[in-house]
């Protein structure tokens, strides 16, 4: 809406006046009113708000505040300007988002020195508070916000909310059935929404997004939190916790294409609906395509004996960063006005809670998908993981998991931690290695690529001022260290198995996995989706967006340059199938890219085949868990080999390293053991021994070797000498021994001693 200002008229200044009546600070029976002007109509002061546009210059929000007294107390006021969703890649998005008071209007214009500041903690509105008092104090001094910069703004949308000290006359009807109740860091507050959008017990997320779009009259609550009883005098006082729309008792995240998928192999829409176009259909179904309006949605179980929350019924999860004895409140608000006049036990607390302070552990929402052909033995459960930072950008925000627990499950399970390829969900992993594993699958939704946000993404913040955290790293630890406390978990057997997520994850953490288990990548993402879902969660891929370690442009996610980093430190085995991450488009056909390379370089073990483009995964033994015939778990030491004359890179044959396996493994402060098997033609290959957790070597350490061929099965011969020599660890502790020559199906036994 853009014009000139004009006078309210004296029937819209009546209808303002029934409202609230304003008074001066020293008034007795002040109270606090919070209501909202407005440039549309829904708001107490509808149409005090007028974009103006000065000739081609930058626009002025005006606002017409002759509602309020002269000296009438603010309390706080809040500019919000919604805006559409912007192109992560337009240099637009990377300037800052500037609104300033206009000291001097007209040609001798003069702004304040400084924008109004984004208000803490979402980072979604300006603070005003400062210059509506000033413009309380002396309307004269009124002479609105100039829009500097703020790209995306849709001008008709915005408002001002302002508290300040009245007494209410008009106020919607007030939120009640309040219940709080905590739980392991974690504050659970629950309320009966009014007039509640959805009233059946079950709901799909089409039916969901039509009534959230129509729901632009609904009620809204806003929590209080106090360190005294929050009533009509103290909630001046008391601290905005959060703002909470309607129907936020429902897991909308859990939603999940593999219902889709399982529902169209029950009864597809028509003959070849999976397989249309090579599976192009159905790898198309994502979180946001129309096909998932037929989901269903659950409504969030927060105890799990009490089973879903009740149809109407609000949520707001509050991680309190400190122990103490806090009040909560929860009052109504309707189209920008609050009841802060009706208090009682159905919605403020009379008894504090005690809080304590801590990550909070997932809770139980029942049973998991279930559908044809992909079920395993076992119970699947899904979980919901609450969060607030460091574990997520904001607060109150959720995660869906899912845990497979096999039958007659013993103590000491190994652990599959899954990790799905993008679109797709936690909901039912594509596979399961071992059958007596606990298989425990994340989600990353919202988008993190597997590692963190920008800390000001999605706020009204430039992502240039914040910092990519590793939240999504941060949750995948709190979420294990959860789950060995809950199952029955060998913590020294946890295997990282599927896309991506899996090889960035086990790269962070290397020391929480035995082994690294990668089903595919998807080669060329981060390029691929450069303005895409990748820089809506991080920012731009631009040198000066970096994460807590100062790394640039996206580096945390590459998976090539994290390796390399890695040379010094021991990683997990990684064991491939399908092309390797990063590889240039225009090597057809060849699969040993970026992060191959950089494993060899880096002198990591690692494994991988790409025959004719899809290859086979060299997994544990479904039954017996060993790899290969050797027990990995995250202490053991293996072998890591490069430059071996039997790898391929060809379209028909791509492989690495596929043809040798280890045995027969002693890792001992004076001595390190290993035997070498080769089960392919006569090789010559470079050995280096990692992840020693007792012969530890130091850099530039001299040590003896000794090497000698055994005869490995029917077929092989022991052909040469045995061998000894002295050699030097590197800078970085790390003793390679060159061009080991190894001939057909036998076994290399390899000794390290210090001399005596």
């Amino acid at each position: 809406m853009r014009g000139k200002i004009g006078p309210l008229t004296l029937r819209l200044a009546a209808a303002l006046a029934l409202a609230a009546l304003p008074v001066a600070p020293g008034e007795a029976r002040a109270q606090m009113v919070v209501q909202r002007w407005a440039v549309g109509q829904q708001a107490a002061h509808p149409g005090t708000i007028q974009v103006l546009d000065p000739g081609g210059g930058a626009p002025v929000i005006n606002v017409d505040l002759q509602v309020l007294g002269r000296n009438t107390r603010i309390h706080r006021a809040l500019l919000f300007v919604n805006r559409r969703q912007l192109d992560p890649a337009d240099p637009e998005a990377m300037l800052d988002n500037e609104v300033f008071p206009i000291l001097t209007p007209g040609e001798a214009l003069k702004l304040t020195e400084r924008p109004l500041a984004v208000a803490p903690p979402r980072l979604d509105c300006f603070d005003a508070t400062e210059i509506v008092q000033g413009w309380v104090r002396d309307p004269k001094t009124n002479h609105g916000l100039l829009v500097e910069h703020l790209p995306g703004w849709v001008a008709e949308d915005t408002h001002l909310e302002i508290a300040y000290a009245g007494r209410p006359i008009r106020v919607p009807r007030q939120a009640a059935g309040l219940k709080v109740r905590h739980s392991a860091g974690q504050t659970f507050i629950t309320w009966a929404e009014i007039d509640p959008l959805v009233a059946a017990e079950k709901v799909t997320w089409g039916q969901i997004k039509e009534k959230l779009a129509q729901a632009g009259g609904a009620f809204h609550y806003h929590i209080y939190t106090h360190t005294q009883p929050i009533d009509e005098k103290t909630i001046a006082s008391a601290e905005l916790l959060a703002r909470v729309g309607p129907l936020s008792g429902y897991n909308t995240s859990g939603r999940n294409v593999e219902y889709l998928t399982g529902q169209a192999m029950i009864k597809p829409d028509r003959m070849g609906e999976l397989t249309e176009n090579h599976n192009q259909l159905v790898n198309a179904w994502d979180m946001d395509h129309p096909r998932m309006d037929r989901c269903p949605v659950q409504r969030l179980v927060i105890f799990e004996r009490a089973g879903p929350l009740p149809v109407g019924t609000g949520l707001y999860v509050h991680s309190p960063p400190r122990p103490g004895r806090r009040y909560y409140a929860v009052v109504s608000c309707l189209e920008g006005t609050e009841n802060t006049v009706d208090f009682s036990p159905a919605n403020s607390l009379t008894e504090p809670v005690d809080e304590t302070a801590g990550p909070g552990e997932p809770v139980c929402q029942g049973e998991g998908l279930h559908g044809p052909f992909f079920d395993y033995p076992g119970s699947r459960k899904v979980y919901v993981q609450w969060c607030a930072p460091p574990l997520s950008p904001r607060p109150n925000m959720y995660f869906n998991w899912s845990v497979l627990v096999p039958p007659k499950v013993k103590d000491g399970a190994p652990v599959e931690l899954y990790f799905h390829p993008a679109d797709h969900s936690h909901a039912q992993p594509a596979r399961k290695l071992l059958a007596d594993s606990i298989q425990i699958a994340a989600q990353d939704y919202p988008f993190s690529g597997w590692y963190g946000f920008n800390e000001f993404a999605g706020t009204l913040r430039n992502p240039r001022e914040g910092y990519v955290r590793d939240h999504t790293q941060k949750r995948i630890a709190a979420f294990l260290d959860w789950a060995v406390s809950k199952f029955p978990i060998d913590p020294e057997r946890v295997l990282a198995v599927g896309w991506d997520g899996a090889a960035l994850t086990a790269l962070h953490q290397p020391q929480r996995f035995a082994c690294v288990l990668i089903e595919g990548f998807q080669a060329q993402v981060l390029e691929a989706q450069a303005a895409g879902k990748f820089a809506s969660a991080w920012g731009p891929r631009s040198p000066h967006v970096r994460d807590e370690r100062d790394r640039p442009a996206w580096s945390w996610a590459e998976l090539d340059k994290l390796v390399l980093e890695s040379a010094k430190d021991p990683l997990p085995l990684f064991v491939c199938q399908g092309y390797s991450w990063g590889r240039a488009s225009s090597a057809w056909g060849k699969g040993q890219g970026r992060f191959y390379q950089a494993a060899l370089k880096a002198r990591q073990p690692i494994q991988a085949d790409w025959t004719w483009a899809g290859g086979r995964l060299a997994a544990p033994d479904k039954y017996t868990g060993l790899w290969r015939g050797l027990d990995l778990t995250r202490r053991t030491p293996i072998a890591a080999l490069t430059n071996s004359s039997l790898d391929s890179d060809e379209e028909s044959n791509g492989q690495m390293n596929m043809a040798y396996s280890w045995k027969d493994v002693t890792d001992q402060p004076q001595e390190f053991a290993m035997t070498l098997v080769n089960g392919s033609g006569d090789a010559r290959v470079d050995f280096t021994p990692r992840r020693l957790w007792k012969f530890k070597v130091a850099a530039g350490e001299e040590l003896l070797w000794e090497i000698r061929n055994i005869p490995v099965g029917q077929r092989g011969a022991s052909t040469l000498p045995a061998r000894s020599g002295r050699a030097r660890a590197d800078a970085n502790g790390l003793l390679t021994l060159r061009g080991l020559s190894i001939p057909a199906h036998t076994g290399l036994v390899i000794r390290l001693t210090r001399p005596r």
